[in-house]
């Protein structure tokens, strides 16, 4: 009796399993089968979420709570991410906007020297062995001129190692500290003689041109804070210069944005910082 007992349990167990593998193999199929044609709704009312609209939104909402740093990270990712999101051009502006109020804050120290200047020190030699230059120097110790120095005076000074990444296509000069988006500016216009694929070149040269006669003023000299701020690139003579009404000439070559932020890009960049240009293809 209890033999038979235990012959119809081992029966009905076994038709449990059986019946629990057949729905299992049913449902599985079911589920990997695709569904052609099955679009899915999306509810009256509702606009769909375009990419990066969701990571522009959750960094206003950081940067509404003082949440810089985490503001920053997200606005990094959209841009980096999505460049050609509805939202990126706005996400870039205000990202250079909180990288520049920190680099040029004598509050935030990161990046930044302080220097204490030792006998036979002058402001030429200090910017050239610190990699910065005699307007940023300016800049940032809130000098109006350049007095004489004296042993134990402190100053501030941001070394300008920047990249400069001039994209034809998408009308964006952007510039890159140790590989992350500092800060992106307009391009206006660009005029030059080659047509495609990269360039690579240097800040060969920094002058300011004067408004009398059209004289030239080396950076060192104190008419060079009023004057028209030029870059000139090792190559060809290219040039980053303010928009006037000469752009149509052919001297005229180069890269052409706002006066104010070719005015911001002067104090930013110094000779020797590097130029990559991608060009339209044919």
């Amino acid at each position: 009796m209890i033999g038979i007992i235990k012959v119809i349990a081992a029966v009905i167990v076994l038709a449990v399993l059986a019946a629990t593998f057949f729905l299992v193999e049913r449902l599985r199929e079911e589920s990997a089968a695709p569904q052609l044609g099955v679009v899915p709704e999306v509810p009256s009312g509702v606009a769909l979420v375009k990419p990066g609209e969701i990571a522009f939104d959750r960094a206003r909402e950081l940067l509404a709570t003082g949440q810089f740093k985490e503001a920053r990270e997200k606005l990094e990712f959209l841009v980096g991410v999505y460049p050609s999101s509805s939202r990126a051009s706005e996400a870039r502006r205000i990202l250079g906007e909180l990288n520049l109020d920190d680099l040029l804050s004598t509050e935030v120290m990161e990046g930044k020297v302080m220097y204490k200047v030792k006998s036979g020190d002058n402001f030429t030699r200090i910017a050239q062995s610190h990699d910065t230059t005699l307007d940023c120097i300016m800049h940032m110790n809130g000098l109006q001129r350049m007095d004489k120095l004296f042993p134990g005076d402190e100053l501030v000074l941001l070394p300008l190692n920047f990249n400069i990444k001039i994209d034809i296509p998408r009308k964006l000069l952007s510039l890159y500290r140790e590989g992350r988006l500092l800060k992106s500016y307009e391009l206006l216009h660009a005029k030059t003689r080659e047509g495609s694929g990269e360039l690579r070149s240097k800040i060969g040269q920094k002058i300011g041109l004067l408004a009398s006669g059209g004289s030239v003023s080396p950076v060192k000299f104190e008419s060079y804070r009023n004057a028209r701020k030029v870059l000139i690139l090792d190559h060809r003579g290219l040039q980053l210069r303010e928009v006037t009404d000469s752009d149509q000439e052919e001297v005229s070559r180069g890269f052409f944005l706002s006066g104010a932020d070719i005015e911001e890009l002067a104090l930013l960049l110094r000779v020797g910082n590097e130029v990559e240009v991608r060009f339209a293809k044919r």
